[in-house]
């Protein structure tokens, strides 16, 4: 499903950006260093072209993948909006969030989504750095925001690697206001502080607002997403055209 697989990775790498931009503040010295290289958590879920076919008769979005556009910009865009309600299973979810080839600044790779019986998200992937800037402008990041990236980048030697994450957690959105709460968040395989993210959540929170009523992701409107029974719950209106492209005529 194209809004859950740009909502999902804009989620995680939303958490990420935090954790950099803390870096960058000075609050996490040396973040560089716990960047690995290694696999993603398995978390077990593994999909089949059944499930990619289900999430697709589901949205009934229209997905247009271009090999080439002439910016970051019109590199992902999206055009019109529809309503649904349904529910979605976590093998449906990770197969849509499978298609990572679609978008060339796909800052995460190798995705699973796990939904526990009790509501419970897990979240394991890998983090394409190299990527995120071009990520961030193409989905309407401001210009501050992207500056603030690329210095906690440069300031702490982040290098242009991929590296794994891993977030668990409760979330709900009522109305496109998230509440979250995670209990855990890696990245490679060190964990951060939960006092660290905790002190984060009120402008996690408003970011992911913000993101969900303008820029690139304008054309959402959620008025609730729930989890329960190993299943996510949607409602709302999500666009009927997602276009993304493979590369960009100016970095050619």
């Amino acid at each position: 499903m194209g809004f859950i697989k740009r909502f999902v990775v804009g989620l995680i790498v939303i958490v990420i950006l935090i954790i950099l931009g803390l870096g960058y503040l000075g609050f996490v010295p040396g973040v560089s260093k716990i960047l690995g290289s290694d696999k993603p958590r398995d978390l077990g879920i593994t999909y089949t072209d059944a499930d990619l076919k289900s999430i697709t008769s589901k949205n009934h979005v229209q997905r247009v993948v271009l090999e080439s556009a002439p910016d970051i910009k019109s590199s992902f865009v999206l055009k019109g909006t529809q309503a649904i309600k349904n529910v979605f299973t976590d093998k449906e979810i990770t197969a849509r969030l499978g298609q990572e080839s679609d978008w060339l600044f796909n800052p995460f790779t190798n995705v699973q989504v796990k939904i526990g019986e009790n509501g419970v998200v897990e979240a394991s992937g890998v983090v394409r750095s190299d990527r995120l800037k071009g990520y961030a402008e193409a989905t309407g990041v401001s210009l501050k925001g992207i500056e603030a990236i690329s210095k906690g980048m440069d300031k702490y030697k982040i290098p242009k690697i991929s590296f794994p994450a891993y977030i668990k957690g409760n979330l709900s959105i009522e109305n496109n206001k998230l509440n979250i709460d995670l209990s855990e968040l890696y990245i490679g395989k060190i964990p951060v502080a939960k006092e660290l993210y905790s002190q984060a959540k009120s402008a996690f929170e408003g970011f992911v607002y913000e993101r969900l009523t303008s820029g690139g992701y304008g054309s959402l409107y959620i008025k609730s997403l729930s989890f329960s029974n190993g299943k996510m719950n949607f409602s709302g209106n999500i666009p009927k055209v997602i276009t993304t492209a493979k590369t960009i005529l100016d970095s050619q």
